[in-house]
């Protein structure tokens, strides 16, 4: 155990002097583009996937010809996926960002590109980062109308691509550009739980209803839509996590789409949150248009319930294309400063979205007494990740009921839950990322233990305020699937094709730690023993998995110390704070070299001395590795198509 811990230690010394450095954010052409993420999944092969849209989805070229030119070679829709393969699962929390409906409306692919270059650069060095890929998949679409980028137009063969979705359109006016049928190829085969699309000329973060079918009788006002209180509160944090403008120092105006903007028929957003319930025809339309050989009409009829998304238009500058000088760099992302570029705020945006696709409880290592008994007092400090907030309960359940490692088994959640001891509750504001800003809203459950082989858990109910409605249009609960995952008993949805799927529960279980803790009987009740952490204000406390509640459990991340291992210990190791790497100080190059040597050298025999105790958590993942063949089935690949 010893030897692994200092494997861990001696890698991120290596990585601390391997840190991105500053650099200016400039535009990139199509063809340097495509080039910087091919570089990228060579880098980072573990965590970064590509595809090309007229490839893994013929159905939408049947003909198979060239549909336009970019750059002097037949244009191609990049599709981009940012996770750790070997957690995916098929009910991985989902994510998408689309870079440009528009052509000419630049800045967006920019940033949906830096997004990818951050994840994967800061991912072995931030622990906060590596929990956004590890639990979630980012699916991007950098250039998504790849003609209109590459050609410099806001159309794609004189076709716009925002008014070509299935949504108050005419049959033969809707799904004729490869930009449309790409997108909605993917939305069938997966359940994005939040989305942003990324426009220019002028400046606004807006979202439903943004259709003439959804105002008011006089037609001067936005209806109001189901999910109106989750689409106001995660519109409020993506808002304040980018911050204030360059210039004029203002956040973005934040409003539905009739409102700020304009209704119009055939939009992607309004397709993008209601294609999966409301009526069709009308408002979803089944499209049969004749562009590029044609497209089945079948593709525009969805399974119940499929395409339900929270969906931002983001409108980022009044000018479409801003000048190079206000980009920005990339160490502007680590704060929030009015005077920042574009692509660092409306990264940070696009970060804070992602974390909020997955609510979780971090639990941190607990502060247990030197003996544990019937009566022993114990504090557990906890805080929100993925939520704005939450209602937490810390429950001592008999580890009888539970798989090892103190999991739960989903068809046991209600006999775990009538069968616990509630040792404390409290509500809390959730915490969430704090790469740009300072920790707060920690939460400590404290409680006395019951006699027993126990196992503890935390309970938790998240944002219970996204049921709040006033007039919704059209009248009901709210639809999407990011509130109805919080909000209901049990939630479940299915994808349109393919495996993908959510099956979640209102009440979410995070266990406290690994092991069963042995409480005998006739204790006196006792003071935990302070952890090595209270002494160390200045360092960063390594937070504890969570248990995935769902059926196909995810895997506990490896970055996280087992709490048998922290408290067994007669002093727990100190945890290096992960974030502060990027200030890390320089070296000369010749030393860089003659430490990193040795650092390796002394990595390589810690490895072999900790490969047999890691073998065994090696086994609890594989059930959840993914071969080839089932990632191309997430991504939806036809079977006659070659593997990639």
């Amino acid at each position: 155990m010893m030897a692994c811990a200092w494997t861990r230690w001696l890698q991120v010394a290596i990585l601390c002097h391997l840190a991105p450095a500053d650099r200016v954010f400039r535009y990139r052409s199509y063809r340097e583009t495509h080039d910087f993420f091919e570089d990228l999944k060579r880098r980072y092969p573990d965590i970064v996937e590509i595809w090309y849209a007229q490839d893994i989805f013929p159905e939408i070229l049947p003909e198979k010809k060239s549909w336009g030119t970019c750059e002097g070679e037949p244009c191609k829709t990049l599709i981009v996926r940012i996770a750790n393969k070997r957690l995916l699962t098929n009910s991985t929390p989902e994510v998408f960002f689309s870079g440009a409906l528009h052509g000419d409306e630049r800045v967006g692919p920019l940033t949906v590109t830096e997004l990818a270059a951050f994840l994967c650069e800061r991912y072995a060095t931030n622990e906060q980062v590596r929990r956004l890929v590890d639990y979630r998949a980012t699916w991007i679409m950098p250039m998504t109308n790849a003609h209109g980028y590459a050609n410099r137009r806001r159309d794609e063969n004189q076709m716009d691509p925002n008014r070509d979705f299935p949504y108050l359109q005419q049959p033969d006016r809707c799904m004729r550009t490869q930009t449309a049928r790409a997108v909605n190829e993917l939305f069938r085969r997966h359940l994005f739980q939040f989305m942003i699309t990324f426009h220019g000329g002028m400046r606004a973060l807006t979202y439903e209803w943004g259709s003439r079918n959804h105002m008011t009788k006089k037609r001067t006002r936005s209806t109001e839509p189901p999910d109106d209180t989750a689409f106001r509160e995660v519109g409020e944090a993506i808002q304040a996590a980018a911050g204030k403008t360059l210039t004029r120092r203002w956040f973005y105006p934040l409003g539905r789409i009739n409102d700020l903007v304009y209704p119009v028929e055939g939009g992607m957003e309004d397709w993008s949150y209601a294609a999966g319930w409301e009526s069709s025809p009308m408002p979803i339309t089944v499209c049969r248009p004749n562009t590029y050989g044609g497209y089945a009409e079948e593709r525009t009829k969805y399974r119940h319930n499929s395409i339900s998304t929270l969906v931002y238009l983001a409108e980022m500058d009044d000018y479409k294309t801003v000048p190079d000088s206000k980009l920005g760099h990339s160490e502007e992302i680590w704060s929030l400063g009015v005077s920042q570029g574009h692509v660092p705020r409306n990264l940070r945006m696009c970060l804070k979205l992602i974390e909020l696709t997955r609510p979780e409880v971090v639990v941190l290592p607990p502060k247990l007494p030197a003996a544990v008994g019937a009566g022993s007092s114990i504090s557990v400090e906890v805080y929100g990740f993925g939520c704005h907030e939450m209602s937490v309960r810390l429950l001592a359940v008999p580890s009888s009921l539970l798989l090892p490692g103190c999991q739960v088994e989903d068809a046991l959640q209600e006999q775990v839950l009538v069968r616990s001891t509630k040792l404390a509750d409290m509500k809390s504001t959730c915490q969430g990322l704090t790469l740009w800003q300072e920790k707060q809203h920690m939460v400590a459950l404290q409680g006395s233990l019951p006699a027993g082989q126990l196992c503890l858990l935390v309970a938790a109910e998240f944002d219970a305020r996204w049921a709040q409605q006033s007039a919704p249009d059209p009248h009901g609960p709210p639809r999407s699937h990011a509130a109805r995952m919080r909000l209901e008993e049990r939630y479940t949805a299915q994808a349109s094709d393919g495996p993908m799927r959510i099956e979640s529960r209102r009440t979410k279980l995070f266990a406290v730690h690994r092991e069963a803790i042995n409480a005998q009987a006739a204790m006196a009740s006792q003071e935990p023993a302070a952890s090595s952490h209270d002494a160390l204000d200045n360092e960063e406390k390594v937070p504890m998995p969570a248990v995935q509640p769902a059926k196909v459990q995810i895997p506990i991340p490896t970055t996280a110390a087992p709490a048998s291992e922290a408290s067994s210990a007669t002093s727990t190791a100190v945890a290096l704070h992960l974030s502060d790497l990027k200030d890390a100080p320089t070296m000369d190059l010749v030393a860089v070299a003659a430490v990193s040597f040795l650092l390796s050298f002394l990595v390589g025999l810690a490895l072999l001395a900790c490969r047999r105790h890691e073998a065994h958590s090696v086994k609890a993942n594989t059930k959840d590795a993914q071969t080839t063949a089932e990632l191309a089935r997430i991504v939806g690949k036809s079977p006659h198509v070659v593997e990639l």
